[in-house]
């Protein structure tokens, strides 16, 4: 009997490959056995399975009885960390194990076609804030009539319950919060949530959003992403959650052409110097507002490289302020993004690795108030990542390691990098890369007249900044030549003016009897 191969998977992404060449169905006892006989060119993950065993040795004599029907057109398969595992247990199924997919995710097995079975459904998690969020939840189903319990009570007299409204059309409520907690200590417990699942298909699964990707990484069969409770029950008061990629954001797209020229003036004003960028910039945008509009483009990505302090972070402070004042900016300094998992930190774990499930890029999109993202020293990091943003320029959208998708489209992606010149440009930056950049441009250090008119917008910015304090004095230009009183000349990145302007207003405010 063990002649069979156990064909292995890597991560989330890699089991939704499969999917969609073929149904994938979770091993459940008697019921794998007559589909299996059914059709033998099913597909069996038995991951759940192996974790149950691994503490229930007891139950593997039924586990050959199930696969007694089973040839060599049945695909059994299994996440890749649990591979031997299976083996050792059920040494009289299979004698070897392999990947599905070779290292470019190429499918190395023979793909079947199998004929139709029932599928093995994949729903949504229906997600809430926190305690307060599910007390209301509980409150409305006590008056509605709708039963809501938790996992580790659907048993006994409670599964009947269920069983009764899983046959009907009336709502029903489980909330796997509290399995969440234990799982990754426990997960024999997966076999028993599959169990249940599968016979409960009408049942609608609640939990808490901070522990969702934990049931979205353990029970990929049966849930491929979240939405908000309110999607399930519109009128549920008090209640409000957003999911990634919910088109609340502020984007230059959806500006109007008063918005836009808004936009640019101040951005004009207040980035000094780099007029030819300046120029370069707004006929960019706009015409990417069209192509966007058009389906033609849906990013739109700068890459600014020049010395450090002169202006390329605050391009993206600029748009994103000009987008909505004193908004979360979503950023991420690549410094941090050089080590061999540099992509797990940005997207996350694949499942089945130690790690964060949540991937920095994906939080950062989440808090996003505005399309603009920023890519700090992009230079720093390394070829898989490079990978990474080559495809997400190309397609406006990814995938993290829960697979879950965002959308950028309409997003201004702006990439900075401390590389001092073209040449240097195209020596670190993939040329396959370089291509899909719309705009990239070197910041020069500034001339002693754009310092100058610097000083002037730290001023201009003073003011706004501190009108009680200067309501309170008559500024002179013995006051104004104390504060630009310095070698700023000599100076060739803004920030250290910046710092100096700063300490001199201070200084000021202080020879006035202010602070």
């Amino acid at each position: 009997m063990n002649n069979h191969t156990l064909h292995t998977y890597r991560n989330l992404a890699e089991l939704r490959k499969i999917q969609e060449e073929r149904e994938v169905f979770p091993f459940i006892f008697s019921e794998t056995k007559d589909r299996i006989e059914c059709c033998s060119e099913i597909c069996i993950d038995i991951s759940a399975l192996v974790y149950y065993l691994s503490i229930n040795k007891s139950n593997i004599e039924p586990i050959y009885i199930n696969f007694t029907s089973m040839d060599e057109d049945t695909l059994v398969i299994v996440e890749d960390n649990l591979a031997e595992s299976a083996i050792e247990l059920l040494p009289l199924l299979f004698y070897e194990y392999s990947p599905y997919f070779d290292n470019d995710n190429k499918t190395i097995s023979d793909s079947k076609e199998i004929i139709e079975l029932k599928p093995c459904p994949r729903r949504k998690i229906f997600e809430y804030n926190n305690v307060q969020d599910l007390e209301e939840i509980i409150q409305y189903a006590e008056i509605n009539n709708i039963p809501i319990a938790t996992f580790s009570r659907a048993n006994g007299d409670l599964r009947k319950e269920f069983e009764q409204f899983n046959a009907s059309c009336e709502l029903s409520l489980l909330d796997l919060t509290s399995v969440s907690y234990v799982i990754e200590n426990n997960k024999s417990l997966i076999y028993s949530l599959e169990q249940f699942l599968g016979a409960m298909l009408n049942i609608r699964v609640i939990a808490q959003t901070s522990q969702i990707d934990i049931l979205l990484n353990y029970l990929p069969l049966f849930f491929d992403g979240q939405e908000p409770i309110r999607e399930l029950i519109p009128d549920l008061p008090g209640i409000d959650v957003d999911l990634p990629g919910n088109g609340s954001v502020m984007r230059v797209i959806d500006l109007c052409e008063n918005d836009f020229e808004n936009l640019i003036d101040t951005f004009n004003h207040n980035l000094i110097g780099h007029g030819y960028f300046k120029k370069r910039l707004e006929h960019s945008l706009r015409n990417f507002a069209i192509l966007n509009k058009a389906n033609e483009q849906k990013v739109f990505s700068i890459f600014l490289f020049g010395i450090s302090g002169i202006g390329k972070t605050e391009v993206a402070r600029l748009l994103a302020n000009g987008l909505k004042e004193d908004c979360y900016l979503g950023k991420i300094n690549f410094q941090n993004y050089s080590s061999q998992d540099a992509l797990n930190s940005l997207i996350g774990s694949p499942a089945g690795y130690v790690g964060c499930n949540h991937g920095e890029l994906s939080e950062k999109i989440q808090k996003s108030e505005v399309g603009v993202l920023l890519c700090d020293e992009f230079e720093k990091t390394n070829r898989p990542v490079f990978s990474f943003f080559l495809e997400l320029l190309e397609e406006g959208r990814f995938t993290d390691s829960m697979a879950r998708e965002y959308d950028l489209d309409g997003y201004v992606i702006i990439f900075t990098s401390n590389i001092q010149n073209e040449a240097e440009y195209k020596k670190t930056i993939p040329p396959e890369l370089q291509t899909r950049f719309d705009l990239v441009c070197e910041f020069e250090e500034p001339t002693s007249d754009e310092k100058t008119e610097f000083l002037n917008l730290l001023l201009e910015k003073a003011y706004q900044k501190y009108p009680e304090e200067f309501a309170t004095f008559e500024l002179t230009e013995q006051d104004k030549r104390s504060l630009y009183d310095f070698d700023y000349r000599s100076l060739s990145a803004l920030r250290d003016i910046k710092r100096e302007f700063n300490n001199r207003l201070v200084d000021l405010f202080s020879s006035k009897g202010i602070l």
